[in-house]
């Protein structure tokens, strides 16, 4: 067995965040108690596609329907005979593994704010982690944890066809409460139940005072400036202030300030030629600084090249090599 962890902290400085660390057990034994005392049970598994060769579409192996253990060698078996879930009686095309193990994972973190809530979500045939679970604790943090290998038992008995993990969670954020109960995970379908996944408001305020709105009142006009990054170069942005009110149907209105950059060229903060390798604009909230303050335009390009500066830490941006001219 082998454990070790990572800090993520370096991969995302925050200086709310006290404590954000994955630790990892590897190669832990499998009990598998009753396969132990009582054999394993072989059945037929296997996966059907639309996609992809005609001849690769279709395969069928064998495994224990309890551990989901597989023979090895596996051996295929003809697609055309046999059906996923049928009990498999002929000869084993070679024998059962002897130590099965699996994957332990879990991830802390301790003073970033989180929603209130927890999770259970069982993942599909062809799913990395069979079980994972959450529990978020709002200002404390949350804490994760996953299994590879580890539950086969109930993801074979709860979702043990297809490639789309099953997700049940209960969440309070933003003065509602959000729910899923046996929902499909990151998606989302017109055909779907409501009960199935929807969010309903429970913020007192809400029917004491009104629903919150909120509007632009006005706005700077776009003033250009310059980002210039530590690493040298320097790239042409327009900056320029939004002033947006919120209000509920009682009670006082809130005025805050919106700061907001733009950079049509995009300010690079990785390495890479994929989609998304630049930043083109952020906005954000922003205290002490209104246009009654001459320099905020100097002080939005300030916190361009912060924000721009912590996205390439995160990313390990290295600057390019300054191009040879060919002189001697």
């Amino acid at each position: 067995m082998h454990t070790f962890s990572i800090d993520r902290s370096k991969d995302r400085p925050d200086q709310r965040v006290l404590l954000h660390r994955s630790f990892y057990a590897h190669g832990v034994p499998r009990l598998m108690a009753i396969c132990r005392l009582r054999g394993h049970k072989p059945v037929v598994d296997g996966y059907d596609s639309k996609y992809g060769p005609a001849d690769r579409r279709r395969a069928r192996w064998v495994c224990c329907d309890r551990c989901g253990v597989r023979p090895d060698p596996q051996g295929p078996l003809g697609a055309d005979r046999w059906n996923i879930g049928d009990r498999y009686t002929g000869a084993l095309p070679g024998p059962w593994p002897d130590r099965p193990e699996g994957t332990l994972a879990a991830e802390l973190i301790v003073g970033r704010s989180h929603s209130l809530g927890c999770g259970v979500t069982v993942g599909s045939a062809g799913c990395e982690n069979v079980l994972s679970a959450h529990v978020g604790l709002g200002p404390l943090g949350a804490l994760y944890l996953s299994t590879e290998r580890f539950g086969t038992w109930v993801q074979r008995r709860l979702n043990p066809t297809g490639y789309e993990s099953k997700k049940v969670q209960l969440a309070f954020h933003h003065g509602q409460l959000w729910w899923e109960v046996w929902a499909r995970e990151n998606e989302w379908r017109a055909t779907d139940p409501k009960w199935m996944k929807g969010n309903a408001l429970i913020d007192p305020r809400h029917y004491l005072l009104g629903p919150q709105k909120n509007h632009k009142v006005s706005e700077t006009e776009r003033v250009p400036a310059v980002v210039r990054m530590p690493e040298g170069d320097t790239h042409d942005v327009t900056v320029h202030l939004e002033q947006w009110e919120t209000r509920r149907t009682r009670g006082r209105a809130r005025t805050y300030w919106l700061a907001q950059w733009d950079c049509k060229k995009g300010i690079p903060v990785r390495n890479h030629d994929w989609k998304g390798d630049e930043t083109f604009s952020y906005s954000w909230p922003i205290d002490g600084v209104t246009p009654d303050n001459p320099r905020w335009p100097l002080i939005l390009a300030a916190k361009a090249a912060e924000q721009c500066t912590r996205d390439r830490d995160r990313y390990g941006y290295r600057a390019p090599e300054p191009a040879d001219d060919g002189a001697a």
